[in-house]
């Protein structure tokens, strides 16, 4: 049986004293990182003293997929999304990509950041790249939140096999369009509607330039499916949040069990009646569940 505490627990956590979102606007900036520019959202960028939430992008991803949560969670926390290098508003250098690349940059992008510590949130892939980040750097990681996460061998199921199509992933993504990328989200990523023009435009405004696509196809091909995390999770020492939408079409519920089991020290939140992206689809009980986890013992 998992170990987890239901969205209900959750919500009647916030309803604490001292638990009330009084939300917060992100502020749009770029910081040079080794002569990349990186885009990044931050709700506190002089809170220089605040405990700091680190949101890390999932697949075709941008910071932007987390700002409908951002604007819920607390002013007393800095909240800081950023783009990777290829996503988004960065730049997009023409470079391969990794898991163990993406690492890197985070780890970079923090440092270069002034942050001396973190509560680590990542997004689907981006929940991959956040557990090796957090195995490799547990000093700089305090707690660990993993929205649907990817990274277990096996768990892209089909889906992987579309990735090692070569040159026709390339091919795919430069036949690109905004109707299509708009029906790939609604038939694999939204339960529901809520969220998902705003997705669709912050996603578009970069997958469909040549830099964005070939970026993002290269992260298909070479970063999706690999280093999967089955050895490191039993050595992650951090208190982790798993939460997950229960009508994920793409990364299915079920494979919450195994997360939950390899992990020392997780709990699991469920956002009923939700998708994929849970940060945009339903980001008020998904900020409830984050906001009880931090506040927690």
């Amino acid at each position: 049986m998992m170990r987890s505490r239901s969205a209900a627990l959750a919500l009647s956590l916030v309803l604490l004293p001292g638990l009330s979102c009084t939300g917060q606007e992100a502020v749009s900036r770029f910081i040079d990182v080794d002569g990349v520019a990186i885009h990044y959202l931050d709700t506190a960028p002089d809170g220089v003293e605040l405990p700091t939430l680190l949101f890390v992008h999932g697949w075709a991803g941008a910071a932007s997929d987390f700002a409908p949560l951002l604007s819920r969670l607390p002013a007393g926390w800095r909240c800081v999304a950023f783009d990777f290098p290829g996503c988004g508003r960065s730049d997009k250098p023409d470079i391969h990509y990794s898991i163990s690349g993406m690492v890197g940059w985070v780890e970079r992008f923090r440092d270069r950041l002034g942050l001396p510590l973190v509560d680590l949130v990542g997004h689907s892939l981006g929940g991959q790249v956040a557990v090796h980040y957090a195995y490799r750097f547990p000093d700089r990681v305090q707690r660990l939140v993993l929205i649907d996460p990817d990274g277990l061998a096996g768990e892209e199921g089909a889906w992987l096999g579309l990735t090692r199509l070569g040159s026709l992933v390339d091919l795919a993504f430069e036949l690109n369009t905004r109707f299509f990328i708009e029906l790939a989200l609604r038939a694999n990523v939204f339960h529901g509607t809520e969220g998902l023009e705003e997705v669709t435009d912050g996603k578009a405004g970069y997958l469909l330039t040549p830099e964005g696509n070939r970026a993002v196809a290269r992260i298909t091909r070479e970063a999706v499916g690999t280093e999967p995390v089955n050895d490191m999770l039993p050595l992650v020492s951090q208190e982790t949040l798993v939460l997950w939408g229960e009508k994920d079409r793409l990364l299915p519920i079920r494979w919450a069990e195994e997360w939950i089991r390899l992990l020392p020290r997780a709990r699991l939140c469920t956002i009923v009646e939700c998708g994929h992206m849970p940060c945009a689809e339903k980001p008020a009980e998904t900020a409830a569940c984050l906001e009880a986890f931090l506040a927690g013992p």
